[in-house]
């Protein structure tokens, strides 16, 4: 079985703070936003093969669904992943910062994986040929 590389894993992390259950409001909204129901539904099978690192692309695929499912978030996603990241006591669930910054954090991590896809050879390989 393959490591999970430094970005895969906070990638896993950061999924793991939104709830698991596809009927939450969250992910309703999420299908709103990105139009995609079916990535939506199934990003959770997503995650636990990740986690598992199995199928070997498996990083690469979760990092392509955070991508179209959080890469435009309405106010509504934000203000639900907001409630989703934080505890129930913080004044932080009432507004929309926290879900921007995880949303944010997250696409970024989700590019992480996809950069990282590539072995190191086939990086320099390719920055030779492709951009010299």
């Amino acid at each position: 079985m393959q490591k999970m590389s430094p970005a895969a894993e906070r990638l896993v992390r950061l999924m793991l703070l939104l709830p698991s259950d596809p009927r939450e409001p969250l992910w309703d909204s999420v299908a709103d936003d990105c139009g995609d129901l079916p990535t939506v539904m199934a990003i959770g099978g997503w995650v636990s093969d990740t986690a598992k690192m199995w199928p070997e692309g498996a990083p690469y695929v979760l990092a392509e669904m955070v991508l179209i499912v959080f890469g435009n978030p309405s106010e509504t996603t934000l203000h639900l992943l907001s409630q989703a990241v934080v505890s129930p006591n913080s004044r932080g669930r009432k507004g929309t910062g926290i879900g921007a910054a995880w949303a944010a954090r997250a696409c970024q991590t989700a590019i992480d994986v996809l950069a990282e896809t590539a072995s190191l050879e086939e990086v320099l390989d390719r920055a030779k040929t492709n951009w010299s």
